[in-house]
């Protein structure tokens, strides 16, 4: 952890932010020392425009998709790489794996608290830079580095709270875990008292959308108390965006939502999204090109999982047409982020109904909340409580009516809610329609088993077991026999550099898998 944070010593290059793109842009590098920045607002803002940047690069995007999407039952394994996504498809994953390493994460959590512990000397410095303006730049970065570690938490479970910068290299980290109620208990707190004074918008709408708001911070704190079964925060913060008088969430029509959302960026529905760059490869969004197959190879790393035996998607849901193509063979291309269809209707749709974006596909932002993520939490948590069950249901409507316009409206499953059971599941399955390929199902399924431990089985069963068909049974029985198999386990690396760090016990105790601690 100590080369981690090293790595990202707050020592910057400060930058002239003349256009959107320059700030989305700027990336943080070791040539001045301390005494010479934190001056000027400019400062605070590069440093900031520093952590978006570096969420960026690969290695925290491919993590996103490999942590959040790859291990649930969305997808399978394509081409692969043949090592460590191999592995992870074969359920081959050990300490030693590269994607168990978290430093890109702790990368921007470091750069966050640089700027927390530094911006607020700037107010003394620069006479221009306000208490205002210092409390919305405290609140972007409090956001971003919630949001580092509550992806953390959903995949290793146990992390270290770290909170304080590295500013020169006498300091060391030797830090034991948290445990997750006391990480995102501590995150929650944190951002309720900073999201009052968050900024709402820019005039610039990719600032809006790019940038951590007050919306996105109410966002956080409402899929943040969901995890930990708050449903009345959950719901309480929900309705503060939908109530949000600013109205500058608005939510997409059937006609244009897929290409507005997923293709063009920055909808009207879009809470936060990570900007890249949409003229030219400097910031561009690889992983995708490269995961999702648009780079002109047709082995990409995954395919959707054959969706058609499952009965997911009702004929007349255009989300079963669009967000992947069904194939007879078994492999069925992802199309969401990457190809859209300029006809719209859905009679004869075939491969050669798409618009392949090809490598224009690493413009694309990645979409963490939008207005949809909105409506199904705040139905699941009215759901969890057994309360409103009807409220629930318009609001499962909202998204299903919409993929669904030839149908008449209210038809995502009639009756559902007059039972908490059904609408358990009417929820969980809207939701896996929904964000299919947006990273979210695997945590999804991780929430659902926390919620019900005695259910373990039956839904590891149901949802996971059968993505691994090809593999040896009892293989995967052993693999997926265990809550703790569910999460990654720490890399050897970190357990080396930090000798409080304690091995997830699934990886320490199993003769097969990995190293002990």
């Amino acid at each position: 952890m100590n080369k981690i944070f090293k790595l990202t010593a707050a020592v910057f290059v400060a930058l002239t932010v003349s256009s959107c793109n320059d700030f989305f842009d700027l990336k943080p590098q070791n040539q001045l020392v301390l005494d010479e920045f934190w001056q000027s607002e400019s400062d605070v803002l590069s440093v900031t425009g520093g952590c978006y940047r570096t969420m960026q690069e690969n290695g925290f995007m491919q993590r996103l998709l490999l942590w959040g999407e790859f291990r649930g039952d969305n997808v399978i394994l394509g081409n692969g790489d043949g090592g460590d996504i191999s592995n992870i498809a074969n359920l081959n994953i050990l300490p030693s794996n590269g994607y168990s390493r978290w430093e890109d994460f702790y990368k921007v959590i470091n750069l966050c608290n640089t700027v927390e512990y530094f911006a607020p000397r700037v107010v003394d410095r620069d006479p221009n830079f306000t208490t205002a303006q210092l409390n919305g730049y405290l609140a972007e970065v409090k956001g971003i580095r919630a949001l580092c570690y509550f992806t953390l938490v959903k995949t290793f479970r146990d992390v270290p709270l770290v909170l304080d910068p590295v500013i020169d290299d006498t300091q060391t980290f030797q830090i034991p875990q948290s445990a997750p109620e006391d990480v995102l208990s501590y995150l929650i707190d944190d951002l309720k008292q900073i999201e009052p004074k968050a900024f709402t918008s820019w005039s610039n709408k990719a600032y809006t959308k790019g940038r951590i708001t007050q919306n996105a911070i109410r966002a956080l704190i409402a899929d943040m108390s969901l995890w930990l079964n708050r449903y009345d925060d959950c719901i309480e913060y929900c309705d503060r965006i939908m109530s949000d008088a600013n109205n500058i969430i608005t939510f997409e029509t059937s006609a244009s939502y897929y290409k507005n959302i997923f293709i063009d960026g920055n909808s009207s529905e879009s809470i936060f999204e990570l900007q890249f760059n949409r003229t030219s490869s400097t910031v561009a969004n690889y992983t995708l090109v490269s995961y999702y197959g648009t780079d002109g190879s047709s082995n990409p790393v995954m395919n959707a999982y054959d969706f058609p035996s499952t009965e997911l998607f009702v004929e007349t849901d255009h989300r079963g047409y669009d967000f992947f193509y069904p194939s007879n063979s078994g492999v069925c291309p992802i199309k969401k982020y990457v190809s859209y269809r300029p006809d719209l209707s859905i009679e004869n749709v075939s491969t050669w109904s798409y618009m392949d974006l090809g490598y224009t596909a690493g413009n694309c932002n990645w979409i963490f909340y939008r207005l949809p993520d909105i409506y199904l939490m705040k139905a699941e948590a009215l759901v969890e409580k057994g309360e409103n069950l009807a409220e629930a249901y318009r609001l499962v409507s909202l998204t299903f009516d919409r993929a669904n316009p030839d149908l008449e409206p209210g038809m995502a499953s009639p009756g559902a809610s007059s039972s908490q059971e059904a609408m358990r599941e009417l929820v969980f399955e809207e939701r896996q329609r929904e964000f299919l390929f947006e990273g979210k199902r695997y945590y999804d399924l991780i929430r659902r088993i926390n919620r019900n431990r005695s259910q373990f089985s039956v839904l590891v069963n149901r949802y996971l077991v059968p993505k691994y068909i090809t593999l040896d049974q009892a293989t995967v029985t052993s693999k997926l026999s265990e809550y703790d198999a569910l999460f990654m386990p720490i890399n050897e690396t970190e357990l080396k550099a930090n000798l409080e760090l304690e091995q997830n016990p699934f990886y320490k105790l199993s003769n097969d898998i990995g190293i002990n601690k």
